[in-house]
């Protein structure tokens, strides 16, 4: 086998010598059970303009932060994840067509297969962090993350009403689609500048939700020391230093997902 041979029809993975299979083989990959919790607010657009590339434009300054706890992960033997993802609503305006979606700022991830895969095939902003599962005592929720033992993010939240079944049915139109956006950036081997590779992605997820209730709620940044946290300290005090302009409602969201990979590429 030839790792070297691009033409060799076969899509791999790492570690290539090991992992190769025809790219029809795969990419619809159903989670059985997902919880979803997510708010958003109102920010200053010239400061998140610093963070969104200039292939897409943003029709209103929203931050939409969601947590999503994953089980029955069919591609992971039916295993489970958690992850927050910190995203900005946006359209795509380099193409021949404008295409509406959510650009992934960060994606921390509590485990290291989904990183991998997301990371370098489908550009998007994952990192680690731990996450654990979200605590619900009569309406209130509560989510938080940390990293070696300091906390940097916090979500309360409390469940407002149901949504009605007309709303619940408008989140489920055109299969619950949600089109996310990220960049897959590989820079070179070496002390060179610069990309080895550089490219929007694009890579939809498919839901179907079987309730969803209306929220309210805040959340809290605790930024460490440059020191404390070297590797993330950058990510968490530029989102931290985003103002919230205003608290728009959020959400509680159950269901199920399909990650569909087999429609992900790369954008011109």
């Amino acid at each position: 086998m030839r790792i070297s041979d691009k033409d060799d029809g076969l899509t791999h993975r790492m570690p290539a010598h090991f992992r190769q299979w025809p790219p029809s083989d795969g990419g619809v990959c159903p989670y059985d059970d997902c919880t979803t919790i997510e708010i958003r607010y109102l920010t200053d657009e010239q400061i998140l303009r610093q963070y969104v590339p200039e292939e897409f434009s943003i029709p209103k300054p929203v931050v939409m932060i969601m947590y999503e706890k994953c089980s029955g992960v069919q591609w992971m033997g039916g295993s489970q994840y958690s992850l927050i993802t910190v995203s900005v609503p946006v359209q795509y305006v380099a193409g021949k067509e404008p295409v509406d979606g959510v650009y992934h700022l960060v994606l921390w991830e509590d485990k290291a297969e989904p990183i991998l895969g997301g990371r370098e095939e489908a550009g998007m902003p994952k990192i680690f962090a731990d996450i654990p599962e979200y605590r619900r005592m009569v309406d209130g929720l509560s989510v938080n993350a940390s990293h070696e033992g300091r906390t940097f993010f916090a979500m309360e939240l409390a469940i407002v009403r149901e949504y009605a079944a007309e709303e619940l049915a408008a989140i489920n139109k055109n299969n619950g689609r949600m089109v996310q956006f990220g960049w897959r950036y590989i820079p070179k081997v070496g002390p060179y500048p610069g990309p080895a590779l550089s490219e929007a992605t694009y890579y939809p997820v498919d839901n179907a939700y079987t309730s969803a209730s209306v929220c309210t709620g805040t959340v809290t940044w605790a930024v460490p020391t440059r020191q404390q946290h070297p590797t993330q300290y950058d990510i968490i005090a530029a989102l931290a230093a985003l103002p919230v302009r205003e608290y728009l409602p959020g959400s509680l969201r159950k269901g199920s997902s399909t990650m569909r990979m087999d429609l992900a590429r790369s954008l011109p």
